[in-house]
């Protein structure tokens, strides 16, 4: 079989071009939408391109596949899964959406042991399930990103799974700004480097980090996780338009790479941590008012904004889905 550049097989299964995405979005006051891909823009391989909410199962594709309901699960429509409960879910699912990850380019999938209603639908967690689970992930050749509800010093999952050689990146936490206070975002992320041994490390935020208070008084320094592995999460506004989505994304990138602290003033400087686009469009795609398409046009969208220095890199990695405009993968 012969794959396309860019292209790898996973499971058996190559990528296919799928539904061409809307017209790109139009500048406005807040921000200009990037249509077309910066200088030296060279799509991602190796790093994280996933799609942890808007994957929505081509059901012409699954004749007579049955997708049960689940509490605070996707309902519209039903066949957009997200991921982390994607271990809720029968086989024949779960086999499904794998499938459509790979047709997808995709090679990360966002797993969780809390959160995400697996209590409230009757699944009870053990590090063990989800060892199996993640190394059933694995076996069609995908890699792995764990991301914990709340900040966790010692996680015993990441350690677990860690020994198990089944982790491949973590994610620290979700919206840390509300569970933790700022002067002890440190120590999570130490205790996250010392035991991820080596695996890129993810710190997750409310929409529009750094803008505001409280989040502008997490992480103000990020030159000391520059060659550590450690990565911003980035999380916008999905009420925001396309352009205020790329400029709230570009103030992120200078607050973290160049060490901007507002007003002008910069220091200390990170250019190795990424600002990778995680959650974009997820909550508008809960319920019902973003198609998965439309989702990743918005991520395409932040992965072209441009760079007006040599300090800030280009995006390429996405959390939330992304393809080209006529269908076809990264």
């Amino acid at each position: 079989m012969m794959l396309l550049s860019g292209s790898v097989l996973r499971g058996g299964i190559a990528p296919k071009i799928l539904s061409p995405l809307p017209p790109f979005d139009s500048s406005d006051s807040d921000g200009i939408v990037h249509t077309v891909p910066p200088p030296n823009w060279v799509a991602t391989k190796d790093g994280l391109r996933t799609d942890f909410n808007g994957i929505t199962l081509d059901m012409s594709k699954w004749p007579g596949l049955s997708i049960p309901v689940l509490i605070g699960a996707n309902t519209t429509p039903i066949n957009m899964l997200m991921s982390p409960m994607l271990i809720l879910y029968p086989r024949k699912v779960q086999d499904a959406w794998i499938t459509e990850a790979c047709w997808r380019n995709y090679n990360y999938v966002v797993i969780a042991p809390d959160g995400w209603n697996l209590t409230e639908n009757g699944f009870i967690v053990t590090t063990d399930k989800l060892i199996q689970w993640a190394q059933y992930l694995k076996s069609w050749g995908l890699k792995i990103c764990l991301w914990r509800s709340v900040p966790t010093i010692n996680d015993p999952y990441l350690i677990a799974m860690r020994a198990a050689n089944c982790i491949d990146w973590y994610i620290i936490g979700e919206e840390i700004n509300g569970k933790i206070a700022a002067s002890d975002v440190d120590s999570f992320i130490q205790s996250a480097i010392i035991n991820g041994q080596g695996i890129p490390i993810g710190v997750h935020f409310t929409a529009n980090y750094p803008l505001g208070f409280p989040l502008d008084t997490y992480l103000i320094d990020w030159s000391s996780y520059n060659d550590k592995n450690v990565h911003l999460m980035w999380q916008a506004n999905q009420n925001d338009s396309a352009g205020k989505q790329g400029a709230m994304q570009y103030y992120a990138r200078m607050r973290v790479q160049l060490g901007w602290v507002g007003e002008g003033t910069y220091s200390n400087p990170a250019p190795n941590c990424r600002v990778i686009p995680f959650e974009i469009m997820a909550t508008a795609q809960l319920f019902g008012q973003c198609s998965e398409e439309y989702g990743c046009l918005r991520s395409l969208e932040l992965l072209y904004t441009t760079t007006n220095s040599p300090q800030i890199q280009n995006v390429n990695e996405f959390g939330n889905g992304c393809r080209y405009p006529d269908g076809s993968w990264l």
